[in-house]
């Protein structure tokens, strides 16, 4: 018969201390299944996920695209931030990163070039806001990728639904 335990207090930041909280509850011989709901539930708690709409957004500020999505925190921080791959191949930072309130930049190397990144957002991060992805090339001729996202929170994940389901708005 398994043995009842005593589920570790965990942060928000808790995915990782999640799974090893999982594991030696296990290896201590205490129901896996139970404890897993308890610390999943646990997590849910400190970090409810949240439903969003993204739209891709055209040059004349037009909606191209929507998506809905249900994110935790961890998730939407991605909302935020760029890590790009250049034809199939991921884009190497090198140097500093910027990464202050409103904007994430740094330079990256893929292919033997060389680019810039930046992410520049724009409202209220835990409502709604707009953010302005830019990939340049820094050698000539530069070539420039954007694209500009609205996010807008919805309100709570649909019953079912999972971090990181996502449906066409």
């Amino acid at each position: 018969m398994a043995r009842a335990c005593r589920v570790p207090p965990l942060r928000a930041s808790a995915a990782a201390t999640a799974a090893l909280a999982i594991a030696a509850l296990a290896l201590a011989g205490c129901d896996a299944r139970d404890t897993t709901a308890r610390i999943w539930a646990r997590q849910l708690a400190l970090d409810p996920p949240q439903l969003w709409r993204a739209e891709t957004l055209g040059p004349a500020g037009q909606v191209w695209r929507t998506l809905e999505v249900c994110a935790d925190r961890k998730l939407r921080t991605g909302f935020t931030r760029a890590n790009p791959d250049i034809n199939g191949k991921p884009c190497e930072p090198i140097g500093k990163v910027v990464s202050k309130p409103g904007l994430y930049a740094f330079r990256c190397q893929a292919l033997g070039r060389t680019f810039g990144v930046s992410v520049a957002r724009e409202g209220d991060a835990a409502r709604a806001f707009t953010v302005r992805y830019a990939v340049t090339e820094s050698d000539p001729p530069a070539h420039v990728f954007a694209q500009t996202l609205r996010y807008r929170l919805l309100g709570p994940c649909p019953a079912g639904w999972r971090i990181g389901d996502r449906s066409p708005g």
